[in-house]
């Protein structure tokens, strides 16, 4: 469980270190350059907190209903509860980076399944090995899902 000093900080330093921690976020120029940050500053429960949080506005987002985000991540309707009503009072950089993501993923997507039909279509020419083609697209298809 995640805990914070009794000691109250004044207004000006909270924000002062807030300040500095979300310039931290936004210097990190790259994916790996994120994780390596939030590996260094976050212990490893307030990670998996962290990403949870974020999967059910994410699966929320989705429509997902709450029995299957208990059961694929493995947290209490309770705390689903309470993301969701954070999600309907706050939340509307969360909503735009999640719609962003999902943009970004459809993306990938299309372009992966164009890519598909041009290997669909070479692996059918004549003379070609059809089947091992098909056997190689299933298995890119099966490495590429997610599980929501």
């Amino acid at each position: 469980m995640t805990q914070v000093s009794r000691r109250i900080l004044s207004q000006k330093v909270q924000e002062r270190i807030f300040h500095l921690f979300t310039n931290a976020l936004v210097k990190c120029d790259s994916r790996g350059s994120a994780a390596s940050f939030i590996e260094d500053m976050l212990t490893p429960t307030e990670q998996v907190m962290l990403s949870k949080r974020f999967s059910i506005a994410f699966m929320l987002l989705e429509g997902y209903d709450y029995e299957t985000i208990k059961r694929m991540l493995k947290v209490s309707t309770a705390t689903i509860g309470r993301v969701a009503s954070w999600f309907k009072i706050k939340g509307e950089e969360v909503r735009r980076i999640i719609n962003r993501i999902k943009r970004d993923e459809s993306m990938k997507k299309a372009v992966e399944e164009i890519m598909d039909s041009i290997l669909e279509i070479i692996g059918t020419a004549p003379g070609q090995d059809w089947k091992s083609t098909r056997k190689m697209l299933w298995h890119s298809k099966k490495l590429r899902e997610k599980p929501y």
